[in-house]
């Protein structure tokens, strides 16, 4: 099917607020058929709203929505879904106990003519798109033994099994391996070819820029521009200036405006727990220390044992000069050794509790008296949210109610009171916003100036190399190249990577 570019989808002055939160003031967009659209914005700028209310999950408190011309009023996904409208939700609706092909097939099961359910074409529907996106994956697995990554695919298979003419995707790729990307945008390019128009909802700007047609930027709830590559070409400042609502003026490396000192915050000698082994370095006060390396080498089991989650086998640490050894979490806590773990909203956050009980959590099990000073720690937590620029409410609003971008900055903040010495960070910008990745890093290098030694595990090798001192390369568990100073680059951090696959097949 070609694009005869007909407008598929048309929304004229959507509006929506939660309480005093005003979600949506102007959510206008269309797009046409066989189009890659990029929507664009900030953490709470309105986009996810946006596309839930499309997709029939919320109700807009005004403003009128077309399907092919025709007004439209959707009261469930299921009136969307009539309308060809399938979505793919940043947060997964997978059922963790079902397998890969119950998953794909739920809610649109094939049945036979006396109504039973037909097992034999669900499994064939979903062979089919399983093998096209994630060739090798078993529909027999039970979902809840998967890694995130392959979760992912499953959700983007059930949503692709369903068919439809318009496919909104919403951060498809945040847990996807760029071979996984690159399959997933073989895809894309194909159902375009066929006619099927997609959003495509992502903080990945590199990615925009190479799957998508154009781009709509949503600002403070509002549509606030279009970039059309084909006359305006691909322009990222552009884009990121539409985003933030101010002058790109480059990204710079924040080591440059930090001197470490020749005091050790934290030392790791001969470290071996699970596929680490070996493990030896000293992070000093004030040092950002990256740790790098292909995905699933043991980048995160490291941030793990660090932070008590994870029995040191052998080896030894010591934070402060002093040797320690942590049982559990709340030992490393103790010592000043916190984490910002990668999934927020998993482990991370308390998503139906208010943001000041998320802030404060932490300290209950830390401290000895009876009473707890609820007035002053008040004064705190709004100290925290005036610190990192929250966009709130109150500090009684849920968390749950809060924009991922927002909920970052709790997961950190929580620990700006204790002071700690060490601040393990697991890719604490996946998910969110230009702006809000640099808020966040800003207090990172902040808290760096003050003299926490941080390290930071990041799937986005520009992250490492924009903001660190020094970088690990890690490969099945073992460090096998440092880089300092003008060594840091990505071309060097990928080298470095691959070398090290190389060595150990010679």
């Amino acid at each position: 099917m070609e694009n005869n570019g007909s407008v598929i989808l048309e929304t004229k002055s959507i509006k929506k607020a939660f309480g005093g939160v005003k979600a949506l003031v102007d959510g206008s967009f269309s797009c046409k058929q066989g189009e890659i659209v990029g929507l664009l914005g900030a953490n709470g700028s309105g986009k996810t709203t946006f596309s839930k209310i499309i997709m029939g999950l919320l109700h807009s408190d005004a403003g009128e929505i077309y399907i092919d011309g025709q007004p439209v009023r959707f009261r469930s996904p299921l009136d969307a879904m009539r309308k060809g409208i399938v979505m793919v939700h940043q947060q997964l609706s997978l059922i963790p106990d079902l397998t890969v092909w119950e998953n794909i097939n739920i809610g649109h099961e094939p049945r036979t003519k006396s109504g039973a359910l037909d097992d034999d074409t669900a499994r064939k529907r979903a062979a089919e798109v399983i093998n096209r996106l994630a060739p090798g994956l078993s529909l027999d697995r039970v979902v809840k033994t998967l890694l995130p990554s392959e979760q992912q695919l499953v959700e983007i298979a059930k949503a692709l099994s369903k068919g439809g003419k318009l496919l909104i995707l919403d951060e498809p790729t945040a847990a996807l391996e760029q071979t996984q990307v690159n399959r997933l945008f073989e895809i894309m390019r194909e159902l375009k070819s066929q006619g099927t128009t997609i959003i495509f909802i992502s903080h990945r700007l590199g990615e925009v820029l190479e799957i998508c047609d154009y781009v709509v930027v949503f600002r403070n709830g509002a549509n606030v521009g279009t970039v059309r590559f084909e006359k305006d070409g691909r322009d990222e400042n552009r884009i990121v200036s539409l985003i933030t609502g101010k002058e790109e003026s480059g990204q710079q490396n924040g080591a440059k405006d930090r001197i470490r000192s020749d005091e050790v915050s934290l030392e790791v000698k001969r470290l071996s727990a699970g596929m680490l082994k070996e493990i030896s370095f000293a992070a000093h006060r004030g040092e950002i220390i990256g740790i790098g390396g292909l995905q699933g080498q043991g980048q995160e089991d490291l941030l793990l044992v660090l932070a008590g989650m994870i029995h040191v086998e052998k080896g030894e640490l010591r934070v402060n000069g002093k040797p320690v050894k942590f049982h559990h979490p709340a030992d490393a806590i103790r010592h000043g050794v916190v984490l910002v773990p990668g999934d927020r909203q998993k482990e991370g956050l308390f998503l139906n509790h208010s943001l000041f009980m998320n802030v404060i959590y932490a300290r209950f099990g830390l401290r000895g008296e009876w009473l707890i000073p609820f007035k002053r720690l008040r004064e705190e937590v709004k100290r925290v949210v005036s610190t990192l620029s929250i966009r709130t409410e109150s500090i009684e609003t849920e968390m749950q109610n809060l924009s991922g971008g927002n909920q970052q900055k709790v997961v950190v903040g929580k620990w700006l009171p204790l002071n700690p010495a060490v601040l393990l960070l697991s890719d604490p910008a996946k998910g969110v916003d230009v702006q809000a990745k640099r808020e966040l890093y800003e207090l990172i290098r902040d808290l760096a100036r003050r003299g926490t030694s941080v390290i930071l595990y990041a799937s986005d090798n520009e992250e490492l190399v924009s903001h660190c001192d020094r970088i690990f390369v890690l490969y099945e568990g073992q460090i096998v190249e440092e880089l300092a100073g003008v060594e840091i680059t990505e071309d060097n951090l990928v080298t470095a990577s691959l070398r090290a696959t190389v060595k150990q097949s010679t």
